[in-house]
Formats: structure tokens, C-alpha cells, sequence
């Protein structure tokens, strides 16, 4: 596997839970998911491969049901945003008031949208939905997130 899709799933939890705890619970749950699957990419003595999005997809979508109970959406970890945000001049207030009120599908597919970067289709498959549903969910996710950017109300 490569470092670039580690990362990458490490952050969609990260930014989904805003728990460090969890969120590191529920991304090995996924890469060892990726892994079963994929024995190669475990090897030290080959090339890094690159795996299909849609594992990924599917790899992080049964993590995130299992692990999605125990998350607190009221308390999320201050503490873990510093230290992932701390090089960066990131400021996570406003993405922590989206995820209160947004869906868990509307949230997946804005993560694994912008920071997965899968496309339209690929996530119509993934969530075995429709490339309208998707969009129709992004849209929603976009706008909401606007409104709670600019102080709106939801």
C-alpha cells in the first residue's frame, strides 16, 4: 500500500471522528481489511502497489459503521486537532460545527470526495447508490458547510 492512501485514510477518519483514538481504531481496522484482501501489499521486497479506490472505499466504509457508534459528536478530541493541525494554520471550529448536524453519508461522501479525492462514480459504486445520489449529497454537504462557515444557520 501506498504511504499517500495510508495517510489519506488515516485523515478521512481523523477528520470524520474527531477522535484520535477511534479514528486510529477504525483506520487499522481498514488498512488490515486492505490487507487481508491485498496480502501483496504487506511485502517489504516489492514496489508499494497502489490499491483499487474501490477497496478502499469498501475498506473504509464497513470501519466507519462499525466504529461510528462510539463516537460523541457533542465532544470531539481538542487535543488531537492540535496536535494534527499543528504545522498548519488550520483551524478546524467550523468543519467540528458541520459534523454535528451533517448526516454520516452526507460527511463520508464530502471526506471521501475532497480527501480521498474518489470520484463521482466510483463512489456511486462504493456506496452502491446512483452518480446522482452522490452529487445530490455533495451539493448538500457543500452548501451546509457554507452556511456554518458564514455563521448561517443550518
Amino acid at each position: 500500500m501506498k504511504k499517500e492512501q495510508s495517510r489519506a485514510i488515516g485523515l478521512f477518519f481523523f477528520l470524520g471522528f474527531m477522535d484520535e483514538r477511534l479514528a486510529l481504531t477504525a483506520a487499522s481496522r481498514a488498512v488490515a481489511r486492505l490487507k487481508a484482501d491485498f496480502p501483496d501489499i504487506s511485502r517489504k521486497d516489492i514496489e508499494p502497489i497502489t490499491i483499487p479506490t474501490s477497496a478502499v472505499i469498501t475498506a473504509c466504509l464497513e470501519s466507519w459503521r462499525v466504529h461510528s457508534r462510539q463516537r460523541s459528536r457533542s465532544q470531539m478530541d481538542a487535543e488531537a486537532e492540535v496536535l494534527w493541525c499543528e504545522r498548519t494554520s488550520v483551524d478546524l471550529q467550523t468543519w467540528r460545527r458541520f459534523q454535528k448536524d451533517a448526516s454520516d453519508e452526507d460527511l463520508m461522501t464530502l471526506l471521501l470526495s475532497i480527501v480521498l479525492s474518489v470520484s463521482d462514480a466510483e463512489l456511486a459504486d462504493g456506496f452502491e447508490t446512483s452518480i446522482g445520489t452522490i452529487r445530490y449529497r455533495l451539493g448538500r454537504g457543500v452548501r451546509q458547510l457554507g452556511l456554518v462557515a458564514r455563521g448561517g444557520v443550518r
